[in-house]
């Protein structure tokens, strides 16, 4: 059942065991995205060291606009070819603050008002940059997104006369509203972690929590892929990586 759904995220309840749900949100690391990989700076008058530069730069968000294949498995070895590799470049003089947009190549900048660095009168700021496919298992600039989960909490009311007030805040992250006034042992689901509602709780005598089965699964994409994508892309890397287990379990 889903609870949210936008371009930049969604959230779903599930009836899963939790080995499942971590599995899948591992498998999100094994999705191919694009990042600069490498950077060659030119000239950096600015106050940071070539190091942080080429940090941040690799931090920005990207998408390809041509299909390209991974490096380990080009024809080129991984030594960078127009098949696994896109240069992209950069050259900007002061003053002023600059961008992820001010990048120019081949590529997509999901987010071009990510501030880099700020030049004063005269500093610039020139370098081309590497772009290639990678998998956040290697390093977290390859990261499509963030993937995690909690349990459903499960209310059981113990002070309905008290407890009126909590289920009315929580009203619209219940999986099952109240049909009239709240009683002693009703019990109800929220989509919410348990330290939150304890927040509304002047005591614990008024309510009890506890983690139900169901699960709260949720995907914020960085925009290179929507939340959809990246799911399915998730279970895919998790069945390929099964069917792995299963060819060396049959030896």
């Amino acid at each position: 059942m889903a609870k949210e759904k936008s371009k930049e995220k969604m959230q779903w309840i599930i009836s899963a065991g939790e080995s499942l749900a971590n599995a899948v949100r591992r498998s999100a690391n094994e999705i191919n995205v694009l990042a600069i990989d490498s950077v060659e700076l030119h000239r950096n008058d600015s106050a940071l060291y070539d190091e942080v530069i080429a940090h941040r730069v690799g931090l920005i968000p990207l998408k390809e606009k041509r299909n390209l294949v991974e490096s380990e498995g080009c024809s080129c070895e991984g030594k960078g070819c127009s098949k696994c590799e896109i240069h992209v470049s950069l050259k900007v003089k002061g003053p002023c603050t600059v961008y992820s947009g001010d990048l120019k190549g081949d590529v997509e900048v999901i987010e071009e008002k990510m501030p880099l660095v700020i030049l004063e009168k005269d500093q610039e700021l020139q370098l081309i940059g590497f772009a290639r496919l990678g998998k956040a298992i290697k390093h977290a600039k390859y990261s499509p997104g963030l993937v995690y989960y909690r349990n459903v909490s499960e209310i059981k009311i113990k002070n309905a006369a008290e407890a009126q007030e909590i289920i009315d805040n929580l009203d619209k992250n219940l999986l099952s509203a109240p049909k009239a006034k709240v009683k002693n042992g009703d019990v109800y689901e929220c989509d919410l972690d348990a330290e939150k509602i304890e927040t509304l709780a002047k005591s614990k005598e008024i309510i009890e929590i506890k983690p139900s089965e169901k699960i709260v699964f949720v995907i914020e994409s960085w925009g290179q892929l929507t939340p959809e994508e990246i799911f399915n892309e998730a279970v895919k890397a998790l069945n390929k990586n099964l069917k792995e287990v299963l060819k060396i379990a049959k030896k």
